[in-house]
């Protein structure tokens, strides 16, 4: 383990460990969360892979002017975003692990087309050319000093590490691309069985990204519907306090159709903008998983607080992408990564949904089960170890400096 590795690996636990503690604080003041957690539970086991709700989802998105396209796999989904494109070079998109998962931004990158990312931490990884360690918190790995280094050099201007200065830095350089835009691209935490669209975040931009351009591409998975706003709005409650430790993120944006005003005989009439709006609905496995011993996966919220408390993904980074966010790399192809899963179960124990990550890890991985288990022990033993000396020593060279 090098040492550039190891200062990643180190921020990255810190910010862990500011989240856990947050939300131990705060969970006085929501003592309704693990109630809500079973409610939402049994809602997703009612959603998932019901064929007839999702058709409704589709025929109401159609009915309020939504362009609806179900996509059957990461090149069918991708082929449509460069449809909807068509001749534009810049597009802005916002925060979306499905599009991580296809790709998206590297494919349209390879046509030609510019994509801007605007959240803060994807705009940093992209910058950077870095890997996400957390769903919800993609450049938690990152730490102020190293960033402020990187982004001086690629900018060619003196940016001090100082947090606030760095974001007002990027998010000038950011609304530069979405004056300029006529495409949008963002994710959706869920979609509604009365035609709407639910989309959480913090930083604000989404409502740029999709309000500010003509066009506006949502792509999200099939298995991301719900019965009512109501419901969706729950599980983003949920969502919210296991990625941040809070129960509400800023803003939770609720989209059933383009803009219109009845402010003239009550007549529907379309005005500004997005004029144009698509949904791609991204299959890419998911009706497979859904009708399999492996169902319960999708149940989950995208919170990430499985990565947080993994301890496999502590030392490995993304070698092992951590809980259910690992089953799904297998999903994908990627069995050998799951021989560094410890078994220990604090996914299960941590996840709202209490999804048995580490049952469906056992049934997924090949080879004998206590070989695997012994192995993962001893590979993780040796990590760790390496890893608390390599802090140590920063530690030690920290207060020599000092």
């Amino acid at each position: 383990m090098d040492r550039e590795r190891a200062e990643k690996l180190i921020a990255m636990n810190r910010a862990f460990k500011t989240l856990r503690e947050r939300q131990k604080v705060n969970l006085k003041f929501y003592p309704e969360v693990k109630e809500l957690a079973k409610e939402v539970r049994e809602k997703r086991e009612r959603c998932v892979g019901n064929q007839e709700l999702f058709e409704k989802v589709v025929e109401n998105l159609r009915r309020r002017s939504f362009n609806v396209y179900v996509a059957s796999d990461s090149e069918d989904a991708i082929s449509k975003v460069l449809e909807v494109v068509g001749d534009e070079k810049l597009v802005v998109k916002s925060k979306s692990n499905v599009t991580k998962e296809i790709g998206l931004r590297e494919e349209l990158e390879k046509k030609g087309v510019k994509v801007v990312e605007t959240d803060i931490g994807d705009r940093l990884l992209q910058i950077l050319d870095e890997s996400p360690s957390h769903p919800t918190g993609p450049a938690v790995h990152l730490s102020v000093k190293s960033i402020a280094e990187q982004l001086s050099k690629h900018y060619g201007v003196e940016i001090p590490p100082d947090a606030e200065k760095i974001v007002e830095f990027l998010r000038r350089d950011i609304e530069k691309s979405v004056e300029e835009t006529k495409i949008g691209i963002t994710g959706a935490n869920a979609v509604t069985a009365e035609g709407s669209v639910v989309i959480l975040h913090n930083e604000g931009n989404v409502f740029e990204v999709l309000s500010r351009p003509e066009k506006w591409i949502v792509v999200t998975g099939i298995e991301k519907v719900y019965e009512s706003v109501e419901d969706a709005v729950k599980a983003a409650k949920l969502q919210s306090f296991y990625a941040t430790g809070e129960i509400l993120p800023s803003f939770i944006e609720i989209v059933s159709g383009v803009a219109r005003t009845a402010d003239i005989e009550k007549r529907l009439i379309e005005v500004g903008k997005p004029r144009e709006v698509y949904i791609i609905l991204l299959d890419n496995g998911r009706s497979r998983i859904a009708n399999s011993e492996f169902r319960e996966a999708l149940y989950c919220l995208g919170c990430g607080n499985c990565v947080a408390n993994c301890p496999a993904h502590s030392v490995y980074g993304e070698k092992f992408s951590g809980g259910r966010f690992a089953l799904l790399d297998a999903f994908m192809g990627e069995k050998e990564a799951l021989r560094l899963c410890l078994s220990c179960g604090k996914c299960k124990k941590n996840c709202p949904m209490k999804i048995d990550v580490p049952g469906m890890i056992r049934r997924a991985r090949e080879g004998n089960e206590l070989y695997n288990f012994l192995l993962s022990h001893l590979r993780w033993m040796n990590e760790r170890l390496r890893l608390e000396i390599l802090k140590f020593l920063l530690e030690f060279e920290g207060r020599k400096k000092d």
